[in-house]
């Protein structure tokens, strides 16, 4: 059975509720507002990591369709991860 990545309001929800942002994330480490928005989306490692690591949780719980079921980051991406980024992205413009 798939499990799904969580919905990206769910991960803004969770960042939220631990009395932070996406933007000051990035922001403590150097990485934009967009690209930890983008992460919502698409893959992108390093944002994946701190939101994680912000909420508490392990990236590959929140991104499963992004990590080998022991964890590890696959590679190279499945297209599919860009193919649904780009829908979401259209519909959430």
């Amino acid at each position: 059975m798939s499990v799904a990545d969580w919905h990206p309001e769910d991960i803004k929800a969770a960042v939220r509720k631990r009395g932070t942002s996406l933007a000051m994330i990035g922001r403590r480490a150097g990485i934009s507002r967009q690209a930890m928005a983008n992460a919502l989306a698409m893959p992108s490692e390093r944002p994946e990591q701190l939101i994680a690591a912000a909420i508490g949780v392990e990236a590959h719980q929140i991104w499963p369709s992004r990590y080998n079921p022991d964890g590890s980051r696959k590679r190279p991406q499945p297209s599919a991860n860009y193919w649904r980024s780009a829908r979401f992205l259209e519909q959430h413009a």
